[in-house]
């Protein structure tokens, strides 16, 4: 029996010349044999006209600082994507992709450049082709962890643009994986960060130098100053429990892969707390895809001690029993990089699972970036 909802999602899309049909002749066919095309123009909406403060030595020579990324930019994404037949709420969220929304914070009169903060709406969706059976692979993707690494988010979108598009490889994605999305994990933090200081003025060489920029008002309050080392707490702090219950739920407790997206470091890099995780085929496919992109951790020689890093972060919980069962759980930290290079980033992560799930039947690895696709 056909799904009322998906006909009705499609039905709007049409009428809104958001989409147009394949070839004439498949008005019975399902999405996997006849995919929908995508004016992938409608995610290239401009951007609020605010620049990232979190700078380091490597962005100062940047001819512009990459735009910061705002609450109102994740809500605005996530519209626009949930009008495509394939990107659909989550279990646990609601028509309009929330999942629940924060508990808001008075202003502090100890700090009287914080604002006022008002109940944040917390968002997730999935991207998967609904037509398509069979068992699929499972990704979880979060963003925003830290409230000032805007860089995440660019990554991440540059990924879920690219997951939501017409390229073929993206359908052959769509067909064979699903992908969990929660863009924005910190949102009280993160309305915090744009509204703490001028983001136009000049960069402060110092800023994020301490933790009042990598948590929130929540975290403060409870003597907690880093948001990615309280992931496995529970009954303490509102925005954690919503959002790992939420995961569980969405996932079935059970995930293959997961990226924490972060950053930026001087030197990009990733890495897991796994070392399968660092060895396996889609890491290899990874390093060919980014091979400026550094692995941390053995069997390599950068950053050997952060392989699995303070308990608490949320790749660790998501490859706990009592997390998600994740079995290669990532973390990336993208360098100094422009907008365009983060977001080709995100696509490569998206291109090293392709690269994976067709392994099989190429028996050898797509090209490297930078060569023909």
């Amino acid at each position: 029996m056909s799904n009322p909802r998906r006909r009705s999602r499609v039905s709007f899309l049409l009428a809104a010349g958001l989409l147009l049909t394949g070839p004439a002749g498949g008005s019975g066919r399902s999405f996997a044999a006849e995919p929908l095309v995508v004016d992938e123009s409608d995610f290239r909406y401009p951007y609020d006209e605010v620049f990232d403060y979190y700078v380091i030595r490597a962005w100062r020579d940047l001819d512009e600082p990459v735009a910061a990324y705002t609450p109102q930019m994740v809500a605005r994404h996530t519209e626009r994507l949930g009008k495509l037949p394939w990107v659909a709420p989550t279990p646990s969220g609601d028509e309009q992709m929330i999942l629940g929304h924060t508990p808001g914070w008075p202003k502090n009169p100890d700090y009287p450049e914080d604002p006022e903060i008002p109940p944040q709406p917390i968002y997730g969706y999935q991207i998967t082709d609904p037509g398509a059976d069979g068992p699929k692979v499972k990704m979880v993707l979060a963003s925003g962890n830290h409230a000032t690494e805007f860089t995440g988010n660019w990554v991440l979108e540059g990924m879920v643009n690219f997951l939501a598009g017409n390229d073929p490889r993206a359908v052959f994605l769509r067909s064979k994986a699903e992908f969990y999305v929660y863009p924005d994990v910190n949102p009280e933090g993160r309305y915090q960060a744009v509204h703490r200081i001028d983001l136009k003025a000049a960069p402060d060489p110092n800023a994020g130098g301490d933790g009042c920029y990598r948590g929130n008002p929540e975290l403060y309050a409870a003597g907690e100053r880093d948001h990615n080392r309280v992931w496995t707490t529970r009954g303490k702090f509102s925005t954690i429990d919503t959002i790992t219950a939420a995961m569980k739920k969405d996932t079935g407790g059970q995930a293959d892969y997961l990226w924490d997206m972060h950053g930026p470091q001087a030197t990009a890099n990733w890495r897991s707390p796994r070392l399968e995780a660092r060895i396996n085929d889609y890491a290899n496919a990874l390093m060919r895809r980014e091979p400026d992109v550094l692995r941390c951790g053995p069997p390599g020689s950068f950053k050997k001690n952060v392989a699995a890093g303070p308990p608490g972060k949320l790749s660790l919980w998501a490859a706990s029993e009592e997390g998600l069962n994740v079995t290669f759980p990532y973390v990336y930290e993208p360098g100094g990089w422009t907008r365009e290079r983060l977001l080709e980033s995100g696509r490569n992560l998206a291109l090293a699972l392709h690269d994976v799930l067709t392994l099989e039947n190429n028996h050898r690895l797509e090209p490297r970036r930078g060569a023909a696709p």
